[in-house]
């Protein structure tokens, strides 16, 4: 379960997350032939004393993982299942592994911080419909999970359409239902409450909106709470990851899961630190010193307790988003990708943003979903945007268009890049 900090003390929580490393990192050489020959190549000794030792280990990338015959498990029982990432980055994973039981106790602890706990009703705006698998499976697949959530008081809905009929449908689900917990994905939820603005104030049931899959600006948050009129949690994880930490009531800054995840800070720039995940609990495929391609906002009064790669973070302010996620044009120009949301948030009635670029040939699309047909100014009002806030705009073929619905990955994700 969850400690705080303060409590602890983070001489013990340090003391413990070395005593727990030494013993996924023996397991991890022992029994996967990867780990085996990362000790031989980088010299690396059989335990650590403190995580100060980590500094120089060397760093686990995805694309380490796709070469799955490195890590299967020497004379272990065969994984249970199988799990595939939603791949934002285009690039989904497919792992083996037992499942991880430490992953719904965080849940419930995390969220018990915001009084709800198992069994209230829970409304799901959700997507991984590639679990599922395909043809009869598949069907089978569906039929279980409808009826583990009507067992479990939940409603799932899709959120792979976030057209505005699909939102509305979504709503009059919603409203039949009432339940006190919403989970979603991030842009979900959002789409779900600008595609029913004019439903706000109708049903007052909800305790908590829990968004996942995404970090969402203070403004977002602040739209989010006032529609459903209730506090709004944020949960960081990942699937091969699982949760790492959830923000707390009190102060909105994120918790570390830290008995089972070991998270590291490598500075990138100003207050922006890589994340460096090292699972701590036992794993098919252990995560050692992993590169999971976010980037935190540690906070400044975080910053003291993190100096490179020696230090545990135990709580941070915000997650940045991924450094693949800055864009590098032929012509010179450079950005970061979230920038596009805060180009069209001036626009009323927006709903989602996407970006779409070829960057060897500096070519650039602004993609946009609105609750209406949006005219030439509103259109131009984004572009002014755009060109006053990034150096040098005037170089890349720049447009915008309006869709219906933007691209999302198999996890049903709205990815904020895509490529021509």
């Amino acid at each position: 379960m969850k400690l705080r900090a303060s409590i602890a003390g983070r001489a013990a929580i340090e003391a413990y997350q070395v005593k727990k490393f030494n013993e996924v990192w023996s397991d991890a050489r022992q029994h996967i032939s990867f780990y085996e020959k990362w000790q031989k190549r980088y010299s690396l000794p059989d335990s650590i004393e403190s995580l100060n030792d980590l500094q120089d280990w060397p760093i686990l990338m995805k694309s380490d993982l796709r070469d799955l015959d490195a890590f299967v498990r020497n004379g272990r029982p065969i994984p249970t299942r199988y799990i595939m990432t939603g791949g934002s980055t285009g690039e989904p994973l497919r792992l083996p592994t037992w499942g991880d039981a430490n992953d719904g106790a965080s849940q419930i602890v995390g969220r018990w911080e915001y009084g709800v706990g198992p069994g209230c009703r829970t409304f799901l705006l959700w997507g991984h419909r590639h679990l599922y698998g395909t043809g009869w499976r598949c069907r089978i697949n569906i039929l279980k999970r409808c009826i583990k959530d009507y067992v479990a008081d939940w409603k799932r809905v899709s959120a792979y359409d976030l057209g505005d009929d699909a939102m509305r449908n979504a709503y009059d689900a919603f409203a039949k239902f009432r339940p006190e917990l919403v989970i979603g994905f991030s842009s979900a939820i959002l789409s779900f409450c600008r595609r029913n603005k004019d439903q706000v104030g109708f049903v007052r049931s909800v305790r908590v909106v829990l968004c996942t899959a995404g970090p969402l600006t203070s403004d977002e948050k602040t739209e989010i709470a006032d529609f459903f009129g209730a506090m709004v949690c944020m949960e960081y994880g990942s699937v091969e990851c699982s949760v790492m930490a959830y923000t707390r009531p009190e102060d909105n800054q994120y918790s570390v899961f830290w008995n089972t995840h070991l998270l590291q800070a490598h500075r990138q720039q100003d207050n922006e630190y890589k994340n460096i995940v090292t699972l701590l609990s036992h794993s098919y495929v252990p995560l050692i010193r992993y590169d999971i391609g976010d980037c935190l906002d540690l906070g400044e009064q975080n910053t003291e307790f993190v100096n490179e790669a020696k230090r545990s973070v135990l709580r941070f302010k915000s997650v940045k988003g991924r450094p693949n996620e800055m864009l590098r044009f032929s012509c010179g120009v450079s950005f970061f990708g979230a920038l596009i949301g805060d180009c069209a948030k001036q626009v009323p009635g927006v709903i989602a943003t996407q970006i779409a670029v070829d960057e060897e040939n500096d070519k650039l699309e602004i993609r946009l979903v609105a609750d209406h047909l949006l005219c030439d100014k509103e259109k131009e009002n984004v572009l002014n945007r755009f060109t006053l806030t990034v150096t040098n705009s005037e170089r890349l073929h720049l447009s915008v268009v309006q869709l219906d619905n933007l691209k999302t990955t198999v996890g049903g994700k709205t990815m904020r890049i895509v490529r021509f």
